[in-house]
């Protein structure tokens, strides 16, 4: 009696782990991601505010290093790009989200969102009032001197907003589920996780 009782009590806890442990699973890639995405925002802030060469050998030490997210191209909820103002140096990412690589390309990596988690809303905050989440790509960018971030917002049709009272980006994350992550990227180059 006692064995079963004690068989009982191990199979009710085990299936009160087993049928957590997916929850957890989800929340744990969910942080990861939004993780991975500050990490990307930061390390192209330090590259962009120090003195470093776009490639060995190519004597460019003036490119903006920044995050594209673009829920305009197909596929766009499910990847970002990390790139190289280059060329143009106009703030934005000239390339596609097929990220090509050759020696005139913008882009440095794209990164691709695992776990059936994406990328669900951009949005940009004012300086008072509510924000908007309505735009179809956000650009951000850094270029030394200055430490504050470029961002740039466009709409659903790709066409750069003018948001002079905007203070901040935030980039909200989500899981199959449901479960958001939002990044905050503030002018004054702040990088927060929420």
């Amino acid at each position: 009696m006692e064995l079963l009782v004690s068989l009982g009590i191990m199979v009710a806890i085990l299936t009160l782990v087993l049928a957590n442990q997916s929850q957890y699973t989800e929340g744990t890639a969910l942080t990861g991601l939004a993780d991975d995405i500050s990490l990307d925002l930061a390390q192209a802030q330090t590259y962009g505010v120090s003195v470093r060469e776009f490639s060995p050998g190519t004597e460019e030490f003036d490119a903006a290093y920044g995050v594209s997210f673009d829920l305009i191209s197909q596929g766009g909820e499910s990847a970002y790009i990390y790139f190289a103002d280059r060329g143009a140096k106009n703030k934005i990412y000239d390339g596609g989200l097929s990220c090509p690589t050759d020696t005139n390309s913008e882009c440095i990596r794209k990164n691709n969102i695992l776990r059936d988690n994406t990328i669900s809303e951009l949005c940009y905050i004012h300086k008072s009032g509510p924000e908007q989440c309505s735009l179809g790509r956000i650009d951000i960018t850094y270029l030394r001197p200055d430490t504050k971030a470029e961002i740039v917002f466009f709409n659903q049709n790709g066409t750069v907003l003018n948001v002079p009272n905007a203070v901040a980006a935030r980039i909200k994350v989500a899981s199959p589920s449901g479960s958001i992550r939002s990044i905050y990227v503030y002018k004054a180059g702040q990088i927060s996780v929420q």
